[in-house]
């Protein structure tokens, strides 16, 4: 199945998450080793930087200079075919707070931008990913973290439970028609009905 630039990994119709399971239980340990962002991401924090500061505790560091490595790496799942990470202060990102929530997230909202206007957009779509035009379940916290561990017997579907993440890649009619897939597909079966 193919929708929009996307090739859908069959994974996201087959497999799913145990009830209660999913983002919205989020343990926040994927941001542990901090995360991946887009050169023109990272820019437009920077240009946020004071704001940014506002809503980081005394866990977290306000250096600006520390927030991001300084190697970058070619990767064209990325819209600038150029990625950063962020750095790791504290044994996880430098914006993620001791409440395991994140700066970021808290600032756009706080400040009007939205919650997703700061965030990096892989960090907004985990636990799904894109890779090399796939768009599939990144398997990174597989087995270590309930909210991202997928499971073979369904009972909440990853295109139910991570309906926000997709359709911020996809658009509200690329989660439509993914759906339609959805309840096209072979697994059906095993599907919880959708209302």
């Amino acid at each position: 199945m193919r929708i929009g630039k996307y090739q859908i990994d069959p994974v996201l119709l087959e497999k799913g998450f145990l009830k209660g399971c999913g983002p919205l239980a989020c343990e926040s340990t994927c941001c542990s080793v901090g995360v991946f962002a887009d050169l023109k991401e990272k820019d437009l924090i920077l240009s946020h930087r004071e704001t940014v500061k506002k809503y980081m505790d005394e866990t977290q560091t306000t250096n600006d200079s520390q927030w991001f490595d300084s190697e970058v790496f070619d990767d064209n799942d990325y819209p600038s075919g150029k990625a950063v990470g962020t750095e790791v202060f504290n044994n996880k990102c430098v914006f993620l707070n001791k409440s395991g929530m994140c700066s970021l997230q808290i600032a756009g909202e706080s400040e009007g931008m939205g919650r997703w206007g700061l965030k990096p957009f892989y960090c907004i779509a985990f636990p799904i990913t894109v890779d090399e035009g796939v768009l599939t379940f990144d398997d990174f916290q597989q087995g270590k973290t309930q909210c991202c561990s997928s499971v073979d017997t369904i009972e909440t579907t990853l295109v139910e439970s991570c309906r926000d993440e997709l359709e911020l890649i996809l658009g509200h009619d690329g989660y439509k028609e993914l759906l339609d897939g959805q309840r096209e597909s072979p697994a059906e079966r095993l599907l919880v009905p959708l209302g």
